[in-house]
This record gives structure tokens, C-alpha cells and sequence, in this order.
């Protein structure tokens, strides 16, 4: 953070401390870039040569450790899409927001925003640096703090279903979990009840919870997930007869190709991961795993990058570079090494004990001083050994005057 400003969130703070700290970098247009090097890596060896401006934001989220918020991309267009998908698109700008310019492919992190400007962080004409414009130049914003990274993804058949125990066109009753038939509400043979995700179809998107149980039959030929009937038919463009419960207008489609996405498991009965048929009794386990699939993102061919040229105008100056702060920790002046002193030998201590048989001190390596409270414990001892001894020759002498004596 620069000086003055104050936590915004972990996401944030950590992906703005990042690309401050690459503040200054520069590599001619057209060779490669350290950001082109690492986004390369294992894909098409062109890219470490192409425009970096896309790429220099996923490193610097790589770098921040909020990767799976930023995104891997080289072009913006494919990472604004991301974006969008994730329900993490805006038009208003903030601090910490990938920010997408309304032409030549350009891409930067939002620094601040003030009096309609917006001040970025971004790679433009070959350095990293801080550029500041009007709002009115950019299309909107990719907002990480907005991203839900799914536990569990991927794709099914889905037909459509409408229980509020009517009776009506094959109601089999209301559903199982309890709650009122409604949109967004879902029934899966296996998941757990109370699962929440989003399904995407035809390039439209809906939200869903697991609050029934079906297809029943289907499932077993591969039709994994019952939508409610009015989602289906915004799926598929078609209109919900609220009468009839059908979909109708959508070319008679049934069954849907979808793609799903688990953004929570239920904490209901069910099993977590791939759709089971409803034959398998899954709906009824408490096994499974909380494991996602590996995330993976769009690859983009070089073609696909197009960063800002250098001959490209731009709305407004570019703010100098200023030295990067490390994140979260106050400058603190450079303690000066502490030299090691070296300090006036000791003279080794010679300490007489009296003894049976007296030993002499070893003036040549000193000894290591032996503590006080061990010297008087030796003291004492010595001294009643000593009127011990005393007390032993003169009974001595008195008995051999005795003997004398007598």
C-alpha cells in the first residue's frame, strides 16, 4: 500500500503490493518479456515474445497468490469474458480491479479513482508503469473480490421439472427438501441436498440450489440434472406455460447439453463430485469428496494478443514510476550491522579446595568458572570433612594416652 491508504481486502492489498512492486520493468516491444517467458511456459514459445500487457497483470496476480481471483490470460478479450462469466464484471472502477480500456486490447490493475479519473498499473509501451485517464476510456472492470472459485465443475444433460403438488403434468409432489417449488430450485439424483451452483447453456447462465430429488429413470441414460421449468426456459429462449407446465417455443428441446458449476456443497444427505444415477442410492450418502478438477483456462493464441501499440494515443500522460513500498510493512530506516567487539580476556580463576591429594591449577587453558552456589555447597562439605578428620585424631590421641596412661 502507498502511504496513507488504508486495507481494502486481502485480495486486493496483496494483488496491488505485487504490481507496484514490478514498477520500472521494461523490455522492447517484441522481445521477450519476463511476464511473455512465464505465461509461455508449457504453451505456444511465440507468446514469451508477444504484447505483455495481459500477461503482466496474471503474473502479478501469480505473484500475489490470487491467481484463481485474477485469471491467466494474454489477451483481455478472453479475460474480460472470464470475467463476465464469473458474475465479476462492473462498470464502476475500484482499487485493485482489473480494468479493461475500450480499444487496443489494453489491460492494467486499478490503483485509485478520483474526480472521474482512474490511475492503473499496467505494462504500456514496454515498461510497467502508472498511467492515469478518464473513466469515459474503459469498458469495465474485472473484479477478483467478486470471483467464486467453484469446488466442482462440468457437464451434463438436464431436463426440467415443476413439483408444487398440483398433480398436474406428471407433479410427483412437493420437493423433497421441504422448501416451495420456485426458480432455482433443482433436483439431482445424488448431490447433496442444499448444493448451490450456476449452469451455463447456450451462452446464457442461471443460478441453481439442490432442493429435490430426480431425474429418477433418466439419470441412468445420463440426464444428471432436473432444472426447474422457468430456468430452462431462459436457458433455452423458449417461454414457461404456467398453466400447462411445459416450455414451449424453444424447438421442443426436452434435454439440454449443459455446463455446471458447484459453488457450495449442501450439507444435506448426498454425495459430492460427479452426478450419480438416482439407482446408485448416492442421494442417500454422506461419502464423497470436496476435491475440485484441476482449473484450467483458455489458451490464447498469439494472434489473440493485442496490447496497445507504441504509435497508439493514449487520453492521458503516464505518471511517473515511484519506487515500490513492500506491502503491508511500514519503511523502517537500515540498522547498521553490529561489528562483533572483541573483549579483554578473562584471567582463568584459581580456586584452592582443599583436598586429600591437591592438584595444581592448569594456568595454561582456562577453565570454565564453576557457580557460586556449587563452590559453597563444596565449601561447606570440605569443612565438615575437615572437623570430621580433626575430630578422628584427637579421640586418636586421647586413646593413646589412655593407653599410656594406664
Amino acid at each position: 500500500m502507498t502511504k496513507g491508504d488504508s486495507p481494502i481486502s486481502p485480495i486486493t492489498d496483496s494483488l496491488l503490493a505485487a504490481a507496484r512492486q514490478e514498477l520500472g520493468y521494461r523490455a522492447q516491444e517484441g522481445t521477450q518479456s519476463k511476464y511473455g517467458a512465464w505465461y509461455s511456459e508449457g504453451k505456444d514459445p511465440a507468446l514469451a515474445s508477444a504484447p505483455w500487457c495481459d500477461t503482466f497483470v496474471s503474473y502479478a496476480g501469480q505473484s500475489a497468490g490470487v491467481l484463481k481471483q485474477v485469471g491467466s490470460f494474454a489477451a483481455s478479450t478472453d479475460h474480460a469474458e472470464w470475467f463476465k462469466s464469473k458474475s465479476a464484471w462492473t462498470s464502476e472502477p475500484q482499487p485493485g480491479a482489473i480494468a479493461f480500456l475500450k480499444h487496443h486490447g489494453q489491460v492494467g490493475v486499478v490503483e485509485k479513482t478520483a474526480d472521474g479519473k482512474v490511475t492503473t498499473i499496467e505494462a504500456l509501451n514496454g515498461s510497467v508503469q502508472r498511467v492515469t485517464r478518464s473513466t469515459s476510456d474503459f469498458s469495465g472492470y474485472g473484479v477478483p473480490d467478486l470471483v467464486v472459485h467453484p469446488v466442482y465443475e462440468g457437464s451434463t444433460t438436464a431436463s426440467y421439472f415443476w413439483d408444487d403438488g398440483s398433480g398436474r403434468n406428471g407433479d410427483t409432489g412437493a420437493p423433497a427438501s421441504g422448501k416451495p417449488m420456485q426458480k432455482g430450485l433443482a433436483a439431482s439424483p445424488s448431490w447433496p441436498m442444499g448444493t448451490e451452483g450456476y449452469v451455463m447453456h447456450d451462452g446464457r447462465k442461471a443460478p441453481f440450489f439442490v432442493g429435490d430429488r430426480g431425474p429418477g429413470s433418466p439419470s441412468s441414460n445420463g440426464v444428471m440434472l432436473d432444472l426447474d421449468g422457468k430456468t430452462f426456459a431462459e436457458l433455452t429462449g423458449g417461454t414457461w406455460n404456467d398453466g400447462s407446465l411445459t416450455v414451449e417455443g424453444n424447438g421442443g428441446a426436452g434435454h439440454i447439453d449443459i455446463d455446471y458449476v458447484i459453488t457450495k456443497w449442501g450439507d444435506g444427505l448426498g454425495k459430492k463430485g460427479a452426478p450419480e444415477p438416482f439407482a446408485s442410492g448416492a442421494y442417500n450418502s454422506r461419502s464423497g469428496t470436496d476435491e475440485a478438477p484441476p482449473v484450467t483456462f483458455k489458451q490464447s493464441d498469439v494472434q489473440d494478443v493485442n496490447c496497445m501499440p507504441d504509435e497508439a494515443p493514449i487520453a492521458a500522460q503516464p505518471v511517473a514510476p515511484q519506487k515500490a513500498v513492500p506491502h503491508a510493512v511500514a519503511p523502517q530506516k537500515a540498522v547498521p550491522e553490529k561489528k562483533a567487539v572483541a573483549s579483554p580476556a578473562a584471567k582463568p580463576k584459581t580456586i584452592a579446595i582443599p583436598s586429600a591429594s591437591h592438584v595444581a591449577a592448569d594456568t595454561t587453558t582456562p577453565r570454565p568458572e564453576t557457580p557460586v552456589p556449587v563452590l559453597a555447597s563444596g565449601l561447606v562439605a570440605c569443612a565438615l570433612v575437615a572437623v570430621g578428620l580433626r575430630f578422628l585424631i584427637v579421640q586418636a590421641r586421647k586413646g593413646r594416652h589412655e593407653k599410656t596412661g594406664a
